[in-house]
């Protein structure tokens, strides 16, 4: 029976998904709720096209590469909205969820997951981390680590709130890093988003931030 959670190379929901063994991985995961529908629309009807305008070119190489840009330059636009939201749901605000969360992305440091940064936003959360092997010649998979955090994070947080209900959004935004210098830039994206966000003035004040190294 296919496991909708085991390792694939490759696979698309709203969004693509690829997970090349080995590599190291930028995963944003938002609230559900956080942002509102028609501009959630507007971004996934914007990926549409993207999609559309990609299926026309033949070459593989160039294909992949404008692939990459243009999953970029929407990624900064989510979030960039996310940052700027006035509206919608911001549960991480809450110490004792954000607290929650740091608890449980260390708690799969070295055990799923080689954990290498993360921050956590009002209603979003950038980690960065390498997926460990499960098992001989086959890593844990993303979706696998994922659902296992969301889900734990979910009931918890939910309890904390007295609430009930769908606590994340179902699917995130995911990205490979190709090479170092990328893994450097996005690990300084990563620990600068709470004052790219207007939440302190510098990354050192964030408490919800972490990275392996000295940055």
């Amino acid at each position: 029976m296919n496991n909708k959670l085991s390792y694939k190379f490759s696979y698309r929901r709203r969004l693509p998904h690829i997970q090349p063994e080995g590599a190291t991985f930028f995963v944003t995961s938002r609230l559900a709720g956080s942002l509102p529908v028609d501009i959630v629309e507007k971004l996934h009807r914007e990926r549409n096209l993207i999609d559309i305008e990609l299926a026309k070119i033949s070459d593989k190489h160039e294909r992949a590469e404008k692939a990459y840009l243009a999953s970029r330059r929407l990624f900064g636009k989510w979030d960039k909205v996310l940052d700027a939201s006035d509206t919608g749901i911001k549960h991480l605000a809450n110490a004792q969820i954000a607290k929650l969360i740091v608890e449980s992305l260390h708690f799969r440091d070295g055990k799923v997951y080689e954990l290498i940064a993360y921050c956590i936003m009002p209603n979003h959360i950038h980690i960065v981390f390498i997926p460990l092997e499960e098992s001989k010649e086959k890593y844990y998979s993303l979706s696998k680590i994922m659902h296992s955090l969301k889900r734990h994070t979910a009931h918890q947080a939910n309890l904390i709130l007295g609430r009930a209900g769908t606590f994340w959004q179902h699917e995130n935004y995911d990205h490979f890093v190709r090479d170092n210098a990328e893994l450097d830039r996005i690990v300084k994206y990563v620990l600068y988003n709470p004052v790219k966000a207007n939440l302190v003035k510098e990354q050192t004040d964030w408490p919800w931030n972490y990275c392996k190294y000295d940055m």
